[in-house]
């Protein structure tokens, strides 16, 4: 008899920090009214949850590390926001001031191809 409560999936992560090895421990415990199918498709979770933590752990700790990042950057933008609120008159912060290099100057006013900088043939070229 499971001393797990009836239609329960139990993991346990039991970490050797010394030897840096982890070991992956899944019960279940289905009820016996549970139907057929149902039962099936919760063993194949379980198995499928054993075989993910055991050969995919670094994928899990990735995700975490971005759902970490995501939060502490919605804090900040959050706290950005509460101490003083976006002015978008105020664009100074995000603009890109574009400086023409000096050929690209000389090129525009010697308008040797009429107004055009680089001359195209007319021709198609495949």
């Amino acid at each position: 008899m499971s001393k797990l409560k009836p239609n329960t999936i139990s993991i346990e992560l039991q970490i050797d920090q010394d030897n840096e090895v982890m070991d992956v421990e899944v019960e279940y415990n289905l009820s016996v009214t549970m139907s057929e199918d149902q039962k099936s498709f919760y063993v194949n979770v379980v198995n499928g949850l054993n075989s993910k933590l055991k050969s995919e752990i670094d994928t899990f700790a990735k995700e975490g590390f971005f759902i970490k990042e995501i939060s502490q950057l919605r804090a900040l933008a959050d706290h950005m926001v509460s101490v003083e609120p976006y002015d978008d008159e105020d664009d100074s912060e995000f603009t890109i001031d574009f400086e023409p290099d000096e050929e690209l100057v000389e090129a525009v006013s010697e308008k040797k191809n009429g107004h055009k900088i680089i001359k195209f043939n007319g021709k198609k070229v495949h």
